[in-house]
C-alpha cells in the first residue's frame, strides 16, 4: 500500500497495487484520514479480484474546509488525471460525481445488488430489518421477494431473517455484535462489520455476507457478483473469509506477493 501525496491541493490517493489501473472512492472534509482510505481501497482490490479483474484499489481523501472545496477538488482532478495511472473514482463523501469529471465512474446503487445476495443466502427469508436512514427503497426492493421490512427502534438487536447494515463502517462492532438479532448480517457499505465482530458472528453462528462481494454487483452486474458469493457462501470458515481465499486465489496469478492484510 503506497500513500501518493498530491502537489496542487491537500489531497492523497491510496494505492493499493502499483502499476495497474485502479478503481476506488474519494472523500472530501476537513480531515480524511490516511487509515481508513487504506482499508476502502484493500476492500476494493479484493471486489476486483473475485471479479477476475487485474487492478488494484484505490482510494483519495481530500482535507480541506467546505469553502474550499471547489477549488481543491478541480485541482485533485487536474493533478491526478495528469498522472496517467487509470485511476478512476466514485464520489463518495463530499464529493458529487460532477465534480470529477473525466475521472468519475458511476457508483451504481447498492441495494438491488445487497437484495440479490440477501436472497441467494437466504431463499426463505420472510422479515428482515436496516440501520439505513431512508428505508423505502430497500422496503420496495424486499416486498418483490416477499419480505418484509420491519419498524424497529434498535434494528442490530431486532429478531428477524436478514439485517441489512448501511448507517457506516464499523456500525457492527464488538459492543453490539453478540446482541444481533437476525441469522444473517447484509452489508451495503464497505467495511460495515469490524473484525472483532465477525468473529463473535462466527462463534453465534451469524453469517455474515462479504461485502466486497456483495459492493462488486455495481462493478460487475448482480448475477455474476451473486454467482461469486454463491460459491463462498458454504465456506467452512463462512462466506467473508471464503470470499478472501478466492481473491487471494486470483491475486496470486498475477502477483508475486500478496497484499498485506485482508479487507476485514
Amino acid at each position: 500500500m503506497r500513500i501518493r501525496k498530491l502537489s496542487s491541493t491537500n489531497a492523497f490517493v491510496a494505492v493499493d497495487i502499483d502499476g495497474v489501473h485502479g478503481l476506488g472512492v474519494v472523500r472530501l472534509a476537513p480531515k480524511i484520514l490516511q487509515g481508513g482510505a487504506k482499508d476502502l481501497a484493500r476492500s476494493m482490490t479484493y471486489s476486483l479480484a473475485c471479479l477476475g479483474r487485474s487492478e488494484t484499489g484505490v482510494s483519495a481523501g481530500i482535507s480541506v474546509a467546505p469553502e474550499e472545496s471547489e477549488a481543491a477538488l478541480a485541482a485533485f482532478v487536474e493533478e491526478v488525471a495528469g498522472w496517467d495511472d487509470g485511476y478512476r473514482f466514485e464520489a463518495g463523501k463530499g464529493v458529487a460525481p460532477a465534480d470529477l469529471g473525466s475521472l468519475a465512474v458511476d457508483a451504481g446503487d447498492p441495494l438491488p445488488g445487497a437484495v440479490a445476495a440477501a436472497m441467494a443466502a437466504c431463499p426463505g427469508a420472510s422479515t428482515a430489518v436496516t440501520d439505513i436512514d431512508d428505508r423505502s427503497p430497500l422496503a420496495g426492493l424486499l416486498a418483490d421477494h416477499g419480505v418484509e421490512l420491519l419498524e424497529a427502534a434498535d434494528p442490530l438487536t431486532a429478531a428477524a431473517d436478514l439485517l441489512f447494515v448501511g448507517s457506516g463502517a464499523g456500525a457492527v462492532d464488538h459492543d453490539n455484535a453478540d446482541r444481533l438479532g437476525a441469522k444473517i448480517v447484509v452489508p451495503t457499505v464497505r467495511l460495515a462489520v469490524t473484525t472483532r465482530a465477525l468473529a463473535m458472528c462466527s462463534r453465534r453462528e451469524v453469517s455474515v455476507l462479504p461485502d466486497f462481494v456483495v459492493l462488486a454487483a455495481p462493478l460487475a452486474g448482480i448475477d455474476e457478483a451473486t454467482a461469486v458469493l454463491a460459491e463462498v457462501l458454504d465456506h467452512a470458515d463462512g462466506p467473508v473469509l471464503g470470499a478472501c481465499e478466492r481473491a487471494e486465489a486470483f491475486l496470486g496469478t498475477w502477483q508475486d506477493e500478496l497484499p498485506f492484510g485482508r479487507p476485514i
